[in-house]
């Protein structure tokens, strides 16, 4: 043992077998090299790190979140998540707009219509007219903007929506139009991966990486040392139309910000009535949209492959969403068997029993976010008896599809997830055992990355990245609740990045 191992002791260390070990010894590189039993630990020299009687898994990976997309809300009004009225948030905003030049954007995230109530441009108008307002619906597939703002917009050769509603077919445009530049990235991005640390993170999937300015701030994090904990990287289909720059970031960047896959949007969101089904939403506001036809898909994934890009994955909520996802994979896996490696289903919330059986016997991923099943009260409305089919996660589970678990900034944190997942979701069909959903969250994310010989487990060989928990997360009651269990601590190849203040 030299002088930088450590020995990680007084803790309930959670192995891959299901049991509890009491100690790790780990190297200087931050490698586990050895799992101890109490009785061993006695005998042991070297430094020791108290885990104070707490228990430790492996750090979260959470399989689907927008560290990029959402990193500007440091900065931002980010509303998202918190309980906050409309006349709240009214006031935020004009406050704000009273200290933006004119000609700035203020941009506020986190309308929810089913809290808030109706707004329109009229709205907004009362509370700037001199500088753009963009309010984004926390679907993160629509928004709302002034007449300033559709202003600027036109101006700057940007689709404004029709009375400043921004649809599934103009957010994208928008959002760049009023994307900050590389330096508020670099700030914002290591900001947000702290917050995230937080919640027990210690590595993520952003599923969209949309500009070539979230790309470069990723760059120089990782060039630069700045990146807290590893995050991979999927890209919007309009970046495609810069393979010069592609390749260039693929061939400089490590395994910080590794750029492996291409990210299809091909429906919407439930929220905002432009998740594609088959026949109409129950409220009577439509039917949803498909993004992108057939032939577009297939030669996006050609490009990306012709790229290097090892991995597809397609947002798909709708049930007919998940038919085109389906339909695709089918047409597209042989033809690209050699290039792509694997083929993810993001949401996949409403799946028939069809979508299933296919992803499972050819071997897709099915990338779901237990808090969804929110949506099942949420929009009984929308969906009528369509909504207790929403995230089946246990049929998935039983018909040997591969699962990860993310969460989508909705709100972000597996502990969310995992009480979702295991207690609260809303049909018994749903549910997962808490070893199940664990793995979905640690191990398997890992594994579908090609990381999974490094993170995920704490066994030997792997690097010591955990979440420290003051419950037992094998037992029922730590999930039962909100905020019945807290994150301690959080390692990542051994050094301490996060310590939780309260008591």
């Amino acid at each position: 043992m030299n002088s930088s191992t450590r020995i990680f002791c007084n803790g309930k260390f959670l192995l891959p077998d299901g049991t509890y070990g009491a100690a790790v010894e780990v190297d200087g590189a931050g490698i586990i090299r050895n799992i101890f039993k109490e009785e061993q630990v006695a005998v042991t020299t070297g430094e020791r790190v108290d885990m104070g009687g707490n228990f430790v898994i492996p750090a979260f990976e959470d399989a689907h979140n927008h560290i990029a997309a959402r990193a500007r809300t440091v900065f931002e009004i980010n509303l998202r998540n918190k309980e906050t009225s409309w006349n709240e948030a009214r006031e935020l905003i004009r406050e704000r707009a009273q200290k933006t030049p004119a000609g700035g954007w203020v941009v506020c995230h986190g309308w929810n219509e089913m809290t808030w109530g109706p707004v329109d441009q009229g709205e907004l108008d009362t509370l700037s007219d001199v500088c753009g307002i963009f309010l984004i619906n926390i679907s993160f597939h629509g928004g709302l903007v002034n007449k300033k703002g559709s202003e600027l917009l036109t101006k700057n050769g940007y689709p404004a929506g029709e009375s400043g509603r921004i649809t599934e077919a103009e957010f994208d445009s928008v959002i760049i139009a009023t994307s900050p530049g590389v330096e508020a990235y670099m700030q914002a991005i290591p900001e947000l991966q702290r917050r995230l640390l937080a919640l027990g993170i210690g590595a993520l999937h952003d599923m969209h990486i949309l500009t070539l300015e979230q790309l470069e701030a990723f760059r120089r994090l990782e060039r630069d040392g700045l990146l807290l904990f590893p995050v991979v990287l999927y890209m919007n289909p309009r970046l495609l139309a810069f393979p010069k720059e592609i390749s260039q970031y693929r061939a400089a960047s490590g395994d910080m910000a590794k750029l492996l896959g291409l990210k299809l949007f091909l429906d919407g969101a439930i929220g905002v009535s432009t998740a594609a089904i088959n026949g109409q939403y129950s409220d009577g506001t439509g039917k949803g949209v498909l993004r992108h036809s057939d032939d577009e898909c297939m030669r996006y994934i050609s490009e990306a492959a012709a790229l290097g890009l090892e991995q597809v994955a397609m947002h798909c909520i709708g049930d007919k969403a998940v038919e085109q996802a389906v339909s695709l994979f089918e047409k597209c896996r042989e033809m690209y068997s050699s290039r792509i490696r694997t083929w993810r289903f993001e949401h996949f919330e409403m799946p028939g029993n069809l979508a299933i059986q296919t992803v499972a016997a050819h071997g897709g991923i099915a990338s779901m976010q237990p808090n969804f099943s929110w949506d099942a009260g949420n929009y009984s409305a929308r969906l009528g008896k369509r909504a207790s089919a929403i995230n089946p996660l246990r049929t998935i589970v039983d018909a040997n599809v591969t699962l990860v678990l993310g969460s989508d900034d909705a709100p972000s944190g597996p502990l969310e997830g995992m009480r979702w997942a295991v207690a609260k979701a809303p049909h018994d069909i749903q549910r997962l055992t808490i070893r199940e959903a664990l793995r979905c969250y640690t191990e398997t994310p890992a594994e579908i990355v090609g990381c999974g010989h490094l993170r995920g487990k704490i066994a030997l060989g792997y690097e010591a990245n955990f979440t420290v928990l003051d419950k037992d997360p094998l037992k029922q009651e730590a999930w039962q609740k909100s905020d019945a269990t807290h994150v301690r601590e959080v390692w990542i190849k051994g050094r301490r990045l996060y310590t939780s203040t309260r008591d």
